[in-house]
Order: C-alpha cells, then structure tokens, then sequence
C-alpha cells in the first residue's frame, strides 16, 4: 500500500510539474498522466481553441468533452465547449450544451449570458431575452452591454423592457443614459417612464441630462413631464410667484439648480454672480450681476427654458435695479426660440447707469410651432471703441411670464 501511495505522490508531482510549464506540449503530458485532472483537460482545450498560430477546433472539442466527462461540475468547461460547438457549425450541440452549463450553474449571469448570445444569433429573440433578462437580474452592471444588444437587435423599446431589462431603478438608469448616448431621447423617455412606477429616489440633478437632450431635440411635452416628475421624486416644491407664471422661482427665493427648466448659469472672466439678500423688489433674495470693467462682456450667462403653447400672446416682466451700470450697452432680457434654426427674437428695454426698482417688460406671440423658449438675461457687447468695458451692478427680481389677452381691436 505505501509503494502505491509513494507511486501515485510521485505521479501527481510530475503531472504538476507538466502542468506547470510554460510549453504546452508539457499540457497534455499532464493531462495523460493524470487524466483524471479535468482542469488539465479544459487548459488544452483553450489552447487549442483560442491560439493563433495553434488552433484546432476538431481538437479543441475533444479535450472539451473529455474534461465534462471528467468532471461535469463547472459550467465554464460546458460553456467553452458549446462554443467550439457553435463556431464549427453544430448548432443543436452548441444549445444542448449551453443548457448543461445551465444546469451545472442555474444562477450563473454568465452562463445566461452568453446563452442568451447564442439563441440572439440564431435568431430566436424572445428567448434570447429571457436569458438576458436573467443576466441582468443577476449582474446589473450587465445593463449597457445588453441595451445595446438588444438595441442592435429590434428597436422595439417597449419589448426590450418587458422581455430583456427587469424593473430596477439601476437598470433603468443604465438604459437612459445609454440611449442618450445614442442620441435615442424618443427611448430614453419610454424607459423613464417606467422608472417613474418604481418609486425611485435620486437628486434632481440625475435628470438634467435627460432633459437637456429633450430640449435640444424639442421635445416639449415630454420635458414637461419629466421636469415635474424630477421634482416630485426629489422633494422640491416651487418657490411662489405669480399664478400662471412659467418662470421657475422668479423671484430668486430658492437656489440656482442650473438644470432643467430652471435657472442656469455659466461662470466667465468679467462678472461674478450671486444671490443678494440686501437688495431685493420682493422676497428675501434677488439675483446681482457684479460686472468688473475688464472687459467689454458678451453677458448671455444666465437662461431659462420655458415650455409655452404656439401661437399665444405672452406678457415677461422682471424687476431690474442698476448701480453705476457703464457703457452704452445695459442689462436687458432677451427671449428666443430653443431652436437655433429660428429667427425668432425679443427683448426687453433694459436698464443702465443708476436706475432704482424698475419693470421692463415686453408682450409678443409665439410662432405657430414654437413650443420651447430661452429666456436669457443680456448684456449684448457695447459698440464703442473706447468706453466699451462694463463696470458696475445690476440687480434682478420678481421674473414672471404668463399668459396675456389678445389685444381688443382698438389696441391693435
């Protein structure tokens, strides 16, 4: 009994010594002195499956099989096999096996994986999404790599969310941002609409870049409808301000989210920007604009987009206060088309040197398609050659953009 135990100690010591080796020849030395080592085996097998200069698929597929013989524990050695399966052209084995690995490891994302890669090449996309469904569930972080898959596959959103994507807020996250990437707002509105009924919790600013390419691309509605839902999940409640106005937090009450439908801005040389709780029309807070006279400013810096209705008469207004305002260029609103391919232009008077609290307002009417506005705050540059730098503060409070009523005909 002990020479055989001396015989097998030495025998496997060898065939780990074979194994060991960096030549691959020294492999199956290994494997044929121990054939009862399944690993050395499967390690011929993927030498024969995946080297260059050495690749023997007839080859790759007995060594293979003789390593699930062996030991048909690992889904791994299942999976590798199907795929030499496959790749040679023995489709209903490359199945079976998948299946076998599936079997060995039911709960493996890998191995629905790539099984549902397999049923998605022979065409059979239904099934091939439950197992990416699988996949995902198990490992999320699967989650672009199967939209784009699936995307390549059918451009049915709504199937790829009931078949292929399960119902979890990480998921659906992963999904939008890819379709963003995309430039696919059309799918990444449809999947945040379904992440709306999973009562998510995320900060407002998540949502900015969903809304900025439905504004980009004039997508109204929807902006609309995802801003409101934004500040629902985030708990933000609007700042009050005149009924019907479409201007969020007029009044400067609230902080400056700089996304969405509510004030942005833009940092540059020649100005700082602040909230004032010193100066104010109304309220507690107004914004100030302090302009540093180091340069003739091309002051476009602080917007708002605004979802209006088309061919409808709106009355802006705002507060304006200026001190010590140089130039012959003030401070004004200006309100255009979120469409760079329109024409379509107003502005307010404005203000300059030293005024106290005053309104500037202006009424007008959208064109018949206009659906989204930008209301900028502006300071367009002086045409002066000499005096053109801007030097001095001007203030602003109680924006407010409502609904107007027609003109009666005596007024027009």
């Amino acid at each position: 009994m002990s020479a055989l135990l001396v015989f097998a100690s030495c025998r496997h010591a060898i065939a780990e010594h074979w194994a060991g080796s960096a030549d691959p020849s020294h492999w199956l030395r290994a494997a044929q002195l121990e054939p009862a080592n399944a690993e050395n085996w499967y390690r011929l097998g993927r030498y024969r499956q995946l080297d260059f200069e050495n690749s023997d698929l007839s080859q790759a597929t007995a060594y293979y099989q003789r390593a699930t013989q062996v030991d048909p524990g690992p889904a791994r050695y299942w999976l590798d096999l199907a795929e030499t399966y496959e790749t040679t052209g023995h489709l209903a084995q490359a199945e079976d096996t998948f299946r076998k690995a599936q079997q060995a490891y039911p709960i493996s994302a890998d191995v629905a994986w790539r099984l549902g890669n397999f049923l998605l090449r022979q065409g059979r996309e239904q099934e091939a999404f439950q197992q990416i469904h699988k996949a995902v569930s198990v490992d999320p972080k699967l989650t672009p790599l199967a939209v784009s898959l699936c995307w390549r596959s059918t451009q049915d959103i709504d199937l790829i969310l009931r078949a292929a994507l399960p119902a979890e807020p990480e998921v659906d996250w992963d999904a939008i941002q890819f379709f963003l990437d995309q430039t696919q707002p059309d799918a990444a509105f449809a999947v945040w609409k379904r992440l709306m009924t999973e009562q998510p919790s995320f900060p407002i600013s998540k949502a900015f870049r969903l809304l900025d390419q439905l504004i980009e691309t004039g997508r109204a509605d929807d902006t609309l409808i995802v801003w409101q839902q934004a500040l629902s999940v985030a708990g933000i409640t609007p700042t009050t301000g005149p009924p019907h106005s479409l201007i969020w937090d007029g009044g400067f009450e609230g902080q400056l989210l700089n996304g969405g439908l509510a004030w942005r801005y833009r940092p540059e040389a020649g100005f700082q920007m602040d909230l004032d709780e010193g100066t104010v029309h109304s309220g507690s807070r107004s914004l100030r604009v302090f302009f540093d006279g180091s340069q003739n400013v091309d002051f476009g810096h602080l917007w708002q987009y605004v979802v209006v209705q088309p061919n409808t008469r709106y009355s802006f207004s705002a507060y304006l206060r200026t001190e010590d305002l140089t130039t012959d260029s003030g401070i004004r609103f200006e309100i255009t088309e979120a469409n760079p391919r329109s024409e379509q232009r107003v502005m307010t008077p404005g203000a300059a040197g030293t005024q106290p609290w005053s309104l500037d307002e202006i009424t007008f009417t959208t064109g018949p398609t206009t659906r989204l506005l930008q209301v900028t705050l502006r300071r367009t540059p002086s045409t002066e050659l000499l005096v053109n730098k801007i030097r001095g503060t001007a203030w602003v409070d109680d924006v407010a953009f409502v609904p107007a009523p027609e003109p009666s005909p005596a007024q027009r």
